[in-house]
């Protein structure tokens, strides 16, 4: 049986009005909360006893996206990683949730990983970039590509070129106990969670199909999305059927209560937590 550790990975913050993760207008008025950039270390173990790193998520890179967010404590890969050990390099596989910006847009400092995408997600970008200039008025910040680097559909072609761009489609295995599950439409194009079998039991790193935990206890989508609230909805009750209501078992996508559901530290200006050590390996938190 597949047993994985399983890191999430603050490396940066941003400070944003609490609807546009928790939704509106639910939680309109409530003013800004800081809420954490992550990505998540998946580690496993084969049976010839050599680990296997993986990656939920990449982050980004690019200065005009800090800028224009006002991102902050943001660090690269190689600091991220290792708080825990690892470096970009130790990094084979690349399970991207979705392609926005925050998630998908430096997969180019992880230079030994395959990367893997919905074909819907990929496909749908593509589309969206080829709409007539009526559509985006206000330029790259228009909203079709308000979270979507254009310079990415460059990087992706490369990856094809490259044959390390991996197309996957609903419920296809990543690698021994780890799935892509479809989320059509939902906060995306093609967004997908991924569920990752451990000796514990099931866990969901769910990216942007779960920005923060109310969405899902609350029933509530969030504030921002470029994709269909409902479908995000029915999204929210998949997971919950999956995981039996056991929530805690949903690593967001930006949701800082992570690192208070579970074991973590804090390291430089950012967090790291276990949400599960596998039984082959050993807990990395601090003891002191």
């Amino acid at each position: 049986m597949p047993d994985y550790s399983i890191r999430p990975l603050c490396f940066s913050h941003v400070d944003l009005p609490r609807e546009f993760f928790g939704g509106v207008p639910i939680h309109s008025g409530e003013g800004v909360s800081a809420s954490p950039m992550i990505y998540v270390l998946v580690s496993g173990q084969d049976d010839a006893g050599v680990v296997h790193h993986y990656l939920v998520d990449a982050g980004f890179h690019a200065d005009k996206w800090i800028h224009r967010f006002g991102f902050y404590d943001w660090e690269p890969p190689e600091t991220v990683l290792g708080k825990v050990g690892v470096s970009p390099e130790q990094i084979e596989k690349i399970f991207l949730t979705h392609m926005h910006f925050d998630h998908a847009n430096n997969v180019r400092a992880f230079e030994n990983a395959d990367v893997f995408v919905q074909w819907e997600e990929y496909q749908g970008w593509l589309k969206a970039l080829a709409l007539p200039d009526l559509y985006t008025p206000l330029g790259e910040e228009s909203w079709i590509t308000s979270s979507f680097d254009r310079d990415d559909a460059r990087v992706f072609g490369e990856l094809a070129r490259d044959h390390r761009l991996k197309f996957v489609g609903d419920d296809d295995e990543l690698a021994p106990g780890i799935r892509g599950h479809l989320s059509k439409d939902g906060h995306t194009f093609g967004t997908q969670w991924i569920s990752v079998d451990t000796s514990g039991g099931r866990y969901v790193v769910a990216g942007d199909a779960v920005m923060w935990y109310s969405n899902v206890e609350e029933m509530w989508p969030s504030g921002y999305t470029n994709g269909n609230t409902y479908s995000m909805l029915m999204t929210y009750g998949e997971i919950h059927r999956y995981l039996g209501g056991e929530l805690d078992r949903i690593v967001p996508g930006h949701d800082t209560l992570v690192f208070e559901r579970h074991p973590s530290w804090t390291v430089g200006p950012n967090e790291v937590a276990e949400v599960h050590v596998a039984g082959w390996d050993t807990s990395l938190r601090p003891t002191t």
